[in-house]
């Protein structure tokens, strides 16, 4: 979408508030194909933290890690506090092992 007023962000959050409070995560899923992880995340931030963690528990894997990446730091803070979900290590790039083209060769990772 080009403009992004107030009032679209509201629209798009009453639509978010309402696909979640009636469990309907095809709907969800469709707001964020239309409008974008990042438009989806700012309009969840402002939303109750239990709100945000029942929307992400909604999503898919890879649908949550993009709504997650585009969460302020403050929402992502008190989702970390209420124990919801923060990141996921499934697919982070942290979690492989780090190679060098000389372990490549020997077959080990590099320490």
């Amino acid at each position: 979408m080009l403009f992004r007023t107030p009032r679209f962000h509201d629209a798009l959050q009453r639509a978010l508030r309402a696909a979640i409070a009636s469990h309907r995560s095809a709907v969800l899923c469709e707001l964020l194909a239309v409008h974008g992880q990042r438009a989806c995340a700012l309009a969840l931030a402002d939303l109750s933290t239990r709100v945000i963690a029942d929307a992400l528990s909604m999503l898919s894997v890879t649908e949550r890690a993009g709504v997650l990446r585009h969460l302020p730091r403050d929402a992502r803070a008190r989702l970390a506090a209420a124990g919801g979900i923060v990141h996921d290590t499934a697919h982070a790039p942290a979690a492989m092992p780090r190679l060098s083209p000389f372990s490549l060769l020997v077959g080990r990772p590099q320490a």
